[in-house]
């Protein structure tokens, strides 16, 4: 191992740490959110303010325009930065997420409607038209956040995203609930939680940077053009991902009450544990990158994310090794004791497909990072392809073999399957990247053998290791 490819690796574990910290931090106040929600306002206002959020952050997603990863090559390459500052390629990626952002403002008030209609849920449309506006805040802070990676420090990433933000919603929502806000009192918390991520950015980045040079800035009309034009490809794959994200959410309202709504976004948030253990790794992970992909140093790209993947994997597995046999009696425990049997018992199933669909894509979802900056179009037509495949296998599972809202679960799980296979053959046709290594199939199997185990276990033990005091016993063993 090379100097740099040391400093390098040391420069992940390092930024993953603190953003996993993060997450530690996030989650204290998420789930604290998630029961107090469902207990004040109940899980059918809370399934309504999870749909509108998607679709705003739906929106969100298309005005950042891909320069949450693509902000790094326009400052790396030379050839594309052509002498701006790293301030002035920061603006230009403001300036063209206001625009987008705009349009987009105005594409989901002029459709709210015809939304309303095809999902058959006016009551949302009210809410959805007062917070569309913050989608330009969203963006900003997604960008401006972007750009303080660019100097390899996490620490404002995680202030902001894992402190500030989920703890300014958590509070707010309280206090506006006890001051008699009502339903409307979910949005303005999410509102202020926004904006207060927004003033962190904006702290963390006039540390990093010069506040002069922000004022200054003057990026030509070309240079917003070029890196518009190099990002359109990825802001529409990083749609495309968002959209897979949340097309469940879509799907599971089209086929299914309010209510069940709450209770699917509800195991989606718990799937966050799985979920964020991979995104601890992208932020850091791409800025190290770009370095070696520009120069197409491949064999240094591919030791970088096999080591990512497996730390990634031996974590995620453990996770999912513990929904299979308890996933149940979690979701329970959240849920409340009025929950039916069977919604229980399907929202068990759904947390699992969740886990392993997310558990694929961390262990192999990185594998778009050298896609997107040797082949930046090749991304977005995967998802194109598979867009569209999911609602289909999704309308299958629920009206074809009448699985309730567990085949939405098992259909997203397949399509992430699906595309990182696409994704993973590409890297190792295009770019000789292999990740299919030794090193990563036997994460997954000591995670088969573990529930294999586990499972004579439960036959052998006097005591029930499932439910009750038994589980005590049984979640330590695992």
């Amino acid at each position: 191992m090379t100097p740099t490819e040391d400093k390098d690796k040391k420069d992940i574990v390092k930024g993953a740490g603190v953003n996993f910290l993060g997450f530690i931090i996030r989650l204290s106040s998420r789930l604290p959110f998630i029961l107090l929600v469902m207990a004040l306002f109940g899980k059918e206002l809370y399934g309504r303010y999870i749909f509108i959020i998607t679709i705003v952050e739906l929106g969100a997603a298309l005005a950042v325009f891909g320069f949450k990863r693509s902000l790094f090559k326009f400052i790396q390459d030379k050839d594309y930065r052509q002498g701006h500052t790293p301030e002035e390629v920061i603006v230009a990626a403001l300036i063209c997420s206001v625009t987008v952002g705009l349009l987009m403002i105005g594409l989901i008030i002029v459709s709210s409607d015809q939304l309303a209609i095809w999902f058959d849920y006016p009551e949302m449309v009210p809410g959805l038209i007062k917070l569309v506006p913050i989608i330009l805040i969203i963006s900003a802070v997604d960008i401006i956040l972007a750009g303080t990676r660019i100097s390899r420090d996490m620490k404002y990433e995680m202030i902001a995203r894992s402190f500030i933000e989920p703890y300014a919603l958590l509070f707010s929502m309280l206090v506006l609930y006890y001051l008699n806000f009502g339903e409307a009192g979910l949005i303005m918390a999410y509102s202020f939680s926004i904006f207060a991520a927004f003033m962190t950015a904006l702290w963390g980045s006039a540390r990093l940077f010069s506040l002069r040079n922000f004022l200054s800035a003057r990026p030509s009309f070309s240079m917003i053009c070029r890196i518009s034009k190099f990002s359109a490809p990825t802001a529409f794959h990083d749609l495309a991902l968002l959209v897979f994200m949340r097309m469940d959410i879509f799907t599971v309202k089209f086929f299914f009450a309010e209510g069940i709504l709450g209770i699917y976004n509800v195991a989606q948030q718990i799937t966050t544990s799985v979920e964020k253990i991979y995104q601890s790794f992208y932020p850091i992970l791409a800025p190290v990158m770009a370095k070696n992909l520009v120069e197409k140093d491949y064999k240094v790209v591919e030791r970088q994310m096999v080591m990512v993947s497996r730390w990634t994997l031996m974590v995620q597995c453990l996770l999912v090794v513990i929904a299979v046999f308890y996933g149940e009696a979690f979701m329970g425990l959240i849920a409340g004791g009025d929950t039916e049997k069977a919604l229980l018992v399907s929202s068990g199933t759904v947390l699992l497909f969740l886990m392993i669909g997310e558990t694929i894509n961390g262990g192999f979802g990185m594998t778009d990072m050298p896609i997107l900056y040797r082949y930046p179009i090749f991304n977005p037509v995967i998802s194109i392809i598979m867009v569209p495949l999911y609602v289909v296998i999704a309308a299958f599972m629920v009206k074809g073999l009448n699985m309730g809202v567990e085949g939405i679960a098992i259909a997203l799980c397949s399509i992430y399957f699906l595309m990182n296979l696409i994704r993973v053959i590409t890297v190792r046709r295009l770019m000789g990247i292999n990740m299919l290594q030794m090193s990563l199939l036997k994460v997954i199997l000591a995670a088969v053998g573990s529930i294999v185990i586990f499972e004579l276990f439960i036959t052998l033990s006097p005591i029930d290791l499932l439910k009750g005091a038994g589980s005590a016993v049984g979640v330590p063993l695992l």
